[in-house]
């Protein structure tokens, strides 16, 4: 979408827009992983080996994380998604990083059924990611 931009801006400015407890765990995860792989471990971890998950299943989050790029992507990329989002994102001047952050967590978080607090420091990490990367270069990767 014409005019949505992603600030190039070191980790520790996207990190300090979310509480402080997401914060820490994502500081001691990016201390052995990239910003990608910390997003994912924060979305398919399951908690311990030794207890079900809800309902009593353990399920795969894999494709949880699948659906969360692909949503992502969409989101970033697609002119025509979530249409109604980036036009009250673009609405605010200067456009930051909480706005961003909290717009797309909460729209990718209505669209796969869960709070948008659960995928935010997911949604940081991958801002960040695209932020550094470049629009250009995150849309054409596909």
């Amino acid at each position: 979408m014409a005019g949505l931009t992603i600030p190039d801006a070191p980790i520790e400015q996207w990190l300090a827009e979310l509480k402080p407890y997401q914060r820490q765990t994502l500081e001691k995860f990016l201390a052995s992983d990239d910003a990608e792989a910390v997003a994912e471990k924060w979305l398919t971890t399951i908690g311990s080996a030794n207890i079900a998950s809800f309902g009593g299943q353990i399920t795969d989050p894999k494709p949880f994380w699948d659906r969360f790029k692909a949503e992502c992507h969409k989101f970033i990329c697609d002119d025509g998604a979530y249409s109604d989002e980036k036009k009250a994102i673009l609405a605010e001047v200067p456009i930051s990083k909480a706005m961003l952050i909290s717009a797309m967590s909460s729209a990718i978080g209505t669209t796969l059924g869960t709070a948008g607090t659960l995928i935010a420091p997911a949604a940081t990490l991958l801002l960040f990611t695209v932020g550094r990367m470049g629009l250009n270069a995150y849309c054409a990767k596909g």
